[in-house]
């Protein structure tokens, strides 16, 4: 599903939404947000759910992966109810680059009650030395000549060959990207896309 933002809140600074900023047709149906649903067509990955989503205008500049591991079809624990703190493996891109490992973990003593404990590899701790921002990192790699930070030809194809289905079947659509309000997670109905395989987006957990 594809949204679009509307005057919200953002770092408690009204702004303006996105068919009232500038060279902007009140017309337009661009999409400022996109939630998808996808999957991989093979037998490793036949079931798994991947959700992918991303926006302007949202309620913080965050970058993540979140890898969630399914639960054990019973727990160990008999006095435990089902796991409600899935064990994820989360790596944080922006603002600050961290690796973590949630999982359930039983509390020290006698008794067998379970809560959720971290594993973290936080590199803002481990390296207190300055470390360029983003666009520095590519400016210095365009200069030296280095394509780390850079796709290659075939993959931005791939990319594009994946993408271009999904702009061409939203041309076909009669209805307008649902609004959002700036300073939110983006529209509602983006968590019953992924409350359809009894999932919530992180921020609600």
């Amino acid at each position: 599903m594809r949204g679009q933002y509307t005057a919200g809140v953002v770092d408690g600074q009204q702004v303006k939404g996105y068919l009232q900023e500038a060279d902007v047709p009140e017309s337009s149906d661009t999409e400022t947000f996109v939630a998808i649903r996808a999957q991989i067509n093979n037998a490793r990955w036949a079931g798994v759910p991947f959700f992918l989503r991303t926006g302007k205008r949202m309620q913080k500049r965050h970058s993540e992966i979140i890898i969630e591991f399914s639960d054990p079809p019973f727990s160990i624990f008999a006095d435990q109810p089902a796991t409600t703190h899935p064990n994820r493996l989360i790596i944080t891109l922006q603002p600050e680059e961290s690796v973590k490992l949630q999982m359930m973990a039983k509390e020290p003593g006698s008794g067998m009650k379970m809560r959720p404990v971290h594993l973290n590899l936080d590199l803002q701790s481990a390296f207190t030395e300055r470390r360029a921002e983003a666009y520095e990192r590519l400016l210095i790699d365009v200069i030296k000549g280095r394509l780390t930070h850079f796709m290659r030809r075939d993959e931005l194809e791939a990319a594009w060959k994946w993408a271009d289905p999904i702009l061409e079947g939203w041309k076909q659509l009669a209805d307008r990207p649902k609004p959002y309000p700036a300073g939110s997670w983006g529209p509602a109905a983006s968590s019953a896309l992924v409350a359809r395989e009894d999932a919530v987006w992180a921020e609600a957990q």
